[in-house]
């Protein structure tokens, strides 16, 4: 609460300049190459929830890759007065050419969220897709022109992209169908445009068996043309060995050569990377031997720096046997280094890192 309304006394534009001069100018003493651009995150630190996640208490910060200068870009909250029930903000991607954010918000009512954007000091937040159901998780093209989410129906998400302006919707994983319904594509999401923007990285299930029950669905990491065309799988595919757990939340390198991802492959989530073909596959993070982890261990949501250097993610942390909370680290592009650079007043959590320049 007092770090809220200590921002909301600065001009957000001042703050966000001078949070600009301070990335440039102070280097973080462990993290020296890490000073280069900013990292959207998601927080209930102004609320915080025993729920772990709420639907009326998550907020998008923005903050120096070292984790200093957090500043609140969204006010939506369970602690802001904006004018009818509060709501979240979450799930923000950044486009440099546009110089826009994306994210999704339940605003509009329900829990069911939709695509917004806004400017990045918080500024002119606007809808931008209202899709049936429910949408989650935008991420810009190379160009910034156009984005690709996922829409949140059940018993199946897909793919979709449209242009910046809200128009040209289109279903890339289940061309003609209607949000939600049944078909042969299984369930689509987390997609991650190309920085050469000729490709787009998702997770599916859509190799399971028909009538594969929940508990038993393997998730793993696709890959298709920007136009919905030529789906190749990545992961546990193409010959190879198939991956003993789920790999999903793909995140394509700056350079596009290289993927990040989320796979339980080892028993437990953590970090991997593979070549932008699928192969070479090796895992970065290893927290097995931590003496401290709690009963729903999570590691995932990568996403890199401009400079391909460094990766950010979100780790659950807490007291061992119980549930823990979400806080963002970063880590060197080859799994050394890891460093976290959030810490969240309990039971808060933070976490959906974006990095951005």
């Amino acid at each position: 609460m007092t770090e809220s309304r200590r921002t909301r006394r600065v001009p957000l534009f001042t703050a966000l300049m001078v949070l600009s001069v301070v990335w440039l100018a102070a280097p973080h003493a462990s993290q020296e190459t890490a000073n280069d651009g900013f990292i959207l995150f998601t927080t209930d630190r102004d609320n915080p929830s025993e729920l772990g996640m709420c639907p009326n208490c998550e907020e998008i910060y923005v903050m120096s890759p070292d984790g200093s200068n957090p500043i609140r870009l969204t006010h939506g909250g369970a602690d802001a007065v904006v004018g009818g029930p509060p709501y979240n903000s979450t799930g923000a991607d950044w486009s440099h050419s546009r110089e826009l954010i994306a994210f999704q918000s339940n605003r509009l009512g329900g829990t069911a969220p939709q695509i917004f954007v806004m400017n990045l000091d918080g500024t002119e937040q606007r809808l931008l897709m209202n899709v049936t159901g429910g949408a989650a998780f935008p991420n810009f093209s190379h160009s910034g022109n156009e984005l690709c989410f996922h829409s949140q129906t059940a018993p199946r998400r897909d793919i979709y992209i449209a242009n910046v302006h809200g128009d040209g919707l289109t279903n890339l994983t289940s061309p003609g169908q209607i949000p939600g319904q049944l078909g042969a594509s299984g369930d689509n999401f987390r997609c991650d445009w190309s920085p050469k923007s000729n490709a787009i990285a998702f997770t599916s299930n859509r190799h399971d068996p028909a009538g594969t029950l929940a508990a038993d669905r393997n998730d793993e990491i696709y890959v298709m043309n920007a136009d919905g065309s030529d789906t190749v799988r990545l992961t546990g595919g193409h010959g190879r060995r198939p991956s003993p757990g789920a790999d999903a939340n793909p995140a394509w390198s700056p350079q596009g050569d290289r993927i990040a991802f989320e796979s339980n492959r080892t028993g437990r989530p953590e970090i991997w990377v593979m070549d932008a073909d699928g192969s070479n596959q090796v895992r970065l993070t290893n927290f097995d031997d931590d003496a401290v982890n709690p009963s729903n261990i999570n590691v995932t949501k990568p996403t890199w720096s401009p400079t391909g250097d460094r990766i950010a993610f979100h780790r659950r942390v807490g007291v061992s046997g119980q549930r823990g909370h979400l806080e963002v680290y970063t880590m060197n592009a080859d799994g050394s280094g890891v460093t976290q650079i959030t810490v969240s007043p309990s039971p808060g959590f933070s976490g959906f890192p974006s990095w951005g320049k």
